[in-house]
């Protein structure tokens, strides 16, 4: 790998993530410590838990620094390993998925360029009067046009209400008007 490429550490607790991590240093540590690069407030974590070291090819090799709880490597316990793409480190309640990625943002003109003109038989490139054109085709008014009634128009139909309400409220008075009758009846 060229000394572009950047490792990515995802960090989680008990499977939630926590915090996405990217660097491109020779040395990364992670501990308890609040000045190292991973930074866990844990007290299964050790002050200085381990380091991530850039090793020639560009991968990072793990190295535990005496950790009171392990390191482990995809469920190894390690004191020293390379990790690879993907790896995931468990130390503590804490897993670190480890990616490794290029830097974009390192890419040079020229190879800009040459990586657009691979894929220009993909890619379709619109002038901007091309581009406003399409996207005037898709506005739609934003206002919805109504038309106007016209005075020997039927007036528009009335929206029917829902009729449980009235029912409910015909069910109460009749019950109220039939137990006045009850009530009259027996005391007269």
């Amino acid at each position: 790998m060229p000394e572009t490429d950047l490792i990515k550490l995802r960090l989680s607790l008990m499977g939630r993530p926590v915090r996405n991590y990217t660097f491109n240093k020779p040395v990364i540590s992670v501990g308890r410590d609040p000045s190292a690069d991973v930074y866990v407030d844990n007290p299964g974590v050790s002050r200085d838990h381990f380091r991530l070291e850039r090793v020639e090819g560009g991968e990072y090799q793990i190295v535990d620094l005496g950790s009171a709880n392990g390191t482990f490597v995809n469920d190894q316990m390690v004191n020293s390993a390379v990790v690879h793409n993907n790896d995931v480190v468990r130390f503590g309640k804490y897993t670190l998925w480890v990616g490794y990625e290029t830097d974009r943002r390192s890419i040079s003109r020229e190879e800009a360029a040459a990586a657009v003109a691979g894929t220009a038989g993909h890619t379709v490139v619109l002038s901007r009067a091309e581009l406003g054109s399409i996207l005037d085709k898709d506005k739609r008014p934003a206002v919805k046009v109504v038309p106007l009634a016209m005075p020997d128009a039927p007036a528009p139909a009335r929206k029917e209400r829902a009729l449980w309400p009235s029912l409910l409220f015909g069910f109460a008075l009749g019950t109220a008007f039939g137990a006045s009758i009850v009530w009259w009846l027996l005391h007269h």
